[in-house]
């Protein structure tokens, strides 16, 4: 039983047999008697519960319980229900689904793949699936989930505990996961890891040697582009560390999820130094397909679903992990406030999060915490409740760890094999050095092209390639392979506009796209000269650049803050579509 749980009176019951009346007339005593009574027939004899949730017959048990029914995750909206006995666990999944009427929690497009008529998991309100009628006690919260689909600790109440005597920990203690708040759904998991893993994790970050994966700055997204919003160094640690593979298997259990490597992004460790930080953001990709990848999981796609966050050290000052849409304690504020003033510019990104960590619901570090975070809803959806930040430290250092773990394998099985093999060969006919990387690991880089020069390498149909400058701030083409265009093939690669997802924008015949990058002490303004005279279009900061979209042969004026012309610019489609304009 969960601990600190105090579960609602059984109302009176109606009898019902599950075999003698229709779900309509289920519903209508439902509806009169606020509960009921499901009875199974007898079993000719025993039966298993299938590894793909399919579930038959087992012993006999003759004692009714009484147990409440809840949709996955949720607190609210339980019914009452008495269940004599049942071995026939599927049966009864879509019976108590109807009960709480879950098709209600799916989009209209999902039922026809997870609703009624289909098979549906139970789960008790400790996690345990429930696979026979022993399974569950009288007094439970039983949990209805679509097969398809995933479970979810409900948060119950704030300080609500389960102990998790099943999952095997370093000290012996049991892991307990504690309510920290509803919406978003964060708890804290107490006993997942010790204050000599989290140091054995921290030193086993600084030893990793594979190029991609060691000691460097945070890079974010699909792209591994540097962000000017997250100041962080990172490492993954994956098989380099026992202490990382025994807390990725822990993290699953809590999450009552079989462990599956594909389903991690490995132990991302993480240094913020003073003033360091990450600006809000959430950990789920938006609902669409990105090279390749379809990331909506009410469509069949594979997204992050949930965040176990491992603390590695104390820290003095900020450094919380800070949900700012939900509401939290603002003792704190007016210090922090004050501090931050001191350490960064007026209305800079750090002194909002200052404002939202202190401000709204945040989680202190403290090495050897660690909590949970859902990144997506019950039914599969993004969660913009769980936008955080990584609040900046605001005196000391942050050390800390994080473990996405999907719903299931982003990438589809791939046939890599004689017959999908390829070589290409790439050519930089761009006017800057590129850094090639595959999408499915782009802090690798598989090479470097200076102007001019050409790489060749192997690959397979079908693998993504995305290109970026040096400073890895910026993507300046992609490239996805297709085997029907030959065996061999040579690739020119020319500078491509491509947003920060690396969809790659189509260009009207004599459209021209040009970065201004401003090197002048002072900001400046874009005139478009046209027949009609000049027409403000754009501003440029001192030391940062802008796009301007054109056509070929545009004319525009580049002036100061008093009207001096500083240069004049002619948009050039024979540079390219995209090209690069520099103001000195």
């Amino acid at each position: 039983l969960t601990e600190g749980h105090q579960y609602p009176p059984i109302a009176p019951c109606a009898y019902i047999s599950s075999s003698h009346m229709s779900v309509v007339s289920l519903f209508a005593a439902l509806a009169l008697q606020g509960a009921l009574i499901i009875r199974a027939e007898e079993p000719e004899g025993p039966g298993t519960c299938q590894t793909d949730g399919e579930c038959g017959l087992s012993e006999v048990k003759s004692d009714p319980i009484s147990v409440t029914v809840y949709n996955n995750g949720v607190n609210d909206g339980g019914v009452a229900a008495s269940l004599e006995f049942t071995n026939d666990i599927t049966k009864l999944g879509e019976e108590l689904a109807k009960l709480v009427d879950a098709n209600k929690t799916l989009l209209e497009h999902q039922r026809e793949e997870f609703g009624f008529g289909k098979t549906w998991q139970l789960w008790t309100g400790n996690g345990t699936r429930v696979t026979s009628f022993s399974n569950m006690t009288d007094g439970d919260n039983i949990y209805v989930v679509p097969s398809g689909l995933l479970f979810m600790w409900p948060t119950i109440a704030i300080n609500h505990t389960v102990v998790l005597h099943d999952v095997s920990t370093t000290n012996g203690r049991p892991v307990t996961i504690r309510t920290l708040n509803h919406s978003p759904m964060v708890f804290e998991l107490e006993n997942l890891l010790t204050p000599e893993e989290a140091e054995g994790l921290r030193k086993a970050a600084l030893t990793v040697e594979h190029k991609g994966n060691k000691f460097q700055r945070s890079t974010t997204g699909h792209t591994g582009n540097v962000d000017p919003y997250r100041t962080s160094d990172n490492a993954f640690v994956h098989s380099e560390s026992p202490i990382a593979i025994k807390l990725t298997k822990r993290a699953f259990e809590v999450l009552r999820m079989k462990h599956d490597p594909m389903l991690g992004d490995g132990i991302q460790v993480l240094r913020y130094n003073s003033s360091g930080g990450y600006r809000w953001h959430t950990d789920w990709f938006p609902e669409k397909t990105v090279y390749g990848r379809n990331h909506d999981v009410t469509r069949g796609g594979a997204n992050r679903f949930a965040t176990v966050f491992f603390y590695l050290s104390d820290v003095e000052w900020g450094g919380q992990t800070g949900f700012p849409e939900a509401e939290g304690d603002t003792s704190e504020l007016a210090t922090s406030m004050e501090m931050a003033k001191t350490m960064f510019a007026p209305n800079s990104w750090e002194i909002q999060a200052v404002e939202k960590c202190f401000g709204k619901f945040s989680v202190k570090p403290a090495k050897g915490r660690a909590i949970l975070f859902y990144s997506l809803e019950p039914n599969g959806k993004g969660d913009r409740m769980s936008m955080h930040t990584g609040c900046p430290v605001l005196e000391g250092q942050k050390w800390a760890a994080n473990l996405w773990v999907w719903n299931k394998d982003r990438d589809p099985p791939r046939t890599a094999s004689n017959d999908t093999k390829m070589t290409v060969k790439f050519v930089n006919k761009m006017d800057e050095t590129a850094l090639v990387s595959w999408v499915t690991n782009p802090r690798h880089v598989q090479g470097t092209m200076i102007p001019g020069q050409s790489l060749e390498m192997s690959t397979y149909d079908g693998d993504s390639f995305v290109f970026r400058d040096t400073t890895r701030t910026k993507i300046l083409a992609k490239w996805k392979a297709d085997l029907s265009k030959g065996k061999y093939q040579v690739i020119r690669i020319d500078r491509q506009s491509v947003d920060d997802e690396g969809n790659v924008k189509s260009f009207k015949p004599s459209e021209v796209h040009i970065t201004l990058e401003n090197n002048k002490e002072f900001p400046v303004s874009i005139f478009w000269q046209g027949s009609e005279g000049e027409t403000l279009v754009s501003s440029v900061p001192n030391g940062g650049s802008r796009v301007l979209q054109s056509w070929d042969t545009h004319k525009f004026h580049i002036k100061d803050g008093y009207g001096k012309l500083v240069m004049e610019l002619i948009a050039d489609l024979s540079k390219g579509h995209v090209y690069t304009v520099t103001i000195d």
